[in-house]
């Protein structure tokens, strides 16, 4: 297994992270959870927990949560663009390195642009 997660990551994120929570939001109604199709998110243990806990499991299609997952299509996609275009004046000068601070002011005005209320 190579990457960020693992069958054992997974299922330790849902039962101390997600499941813990979320339960006290939903106050005895069922909980969703939209996961891709990772093999970390299809074990019967993981099963198993959503089902003893109420969580209903959507799984999306395989290679669609590009297009699918909300946030990297309305909120991070947006931060991609207002990045490149914040620091586009920078590049564009021919710097060989962007100093720290410069991509930090330029990171904090695409965040304010892209994480806004209607965005979300």
């Amino acid at each position: 297994m190579k990457g960020w997660t693992s069958i054992v990551h997974g299922l330790q994120w849902l039962r101390e992270v997600f499941e813990p929570a979320t339960r006290e939001k939903a106050k005895g109604k069922p909980q969703v959870l939209i996961c891709d199709g990772h093999d970390s998110h299809i074990t019967a243990s993981w099963l198993e927990h959503c089902r003893k806990n109420n969580i209903i499991l959507l799984v999306l299609p395989p290679h669609s949560s590009h297009l699918t997952q909300p946030l990297d299509v309305g909120v991070f996609k947006l931060l991609k663009t207002f990045m490149a275009s914040a620091i586009e004046p920078l590049i564009s000068t021919e710097l060989h390195q962007i100093l720290k601070a410069e991509w930090l002011s330029a990171f904090v005005e695409a965040h304010d642009n892209a994480f806004s209320s209607k965005n979300i």
